[in-house]
């Protein structure tokens, strides 16, 4: 598959999610920061079960396989026994394309 399909496919899918494409573009404007769920949450006005969904795939609302973290569009990392969450060169790359 060549990279423009592979950005097409990525821009579809978080046309089709406005919770995916609201903490993917939160993540891309603190980056390279990385951030709390809890903090994306507060700071997108999104609920804390939207962000962990769209992040992890952890509610029966997402598939796993379209998950930020699963698409590389974001990294996870653990940081003093905490997950914390970044969006990746992809990540921000694609959120470029989106908005265009």
């Amino acid at each position: 598959m060549t990279d423009k399909v592979c950005d097409a496919e990525l821009i579809i899918l978080l046309r089709k999610s406005k919770v995916r494409q609201m903490v993917l573009e939160y993540l891309v404007s603190i980056y390279p920061e990385s951030s709390y769920p809890s903090e994306i949450a507060r700071e997108t006005g999104l609920g804390i079960n939207e962000v962990y969904g769209a992040l992890n795939d952890v509610s029966n609302r997402y598939k796993k396989e379209n998950s930020l973290v699963n698409l590389n569009l974001v990294k996870q990392e653990r940081k003093n026994n905490i997950w914390v969450y970044s969006a990746t060169d992809l990540g921000c790359e694609t959120c470029r394309l989106l908005i265009g």
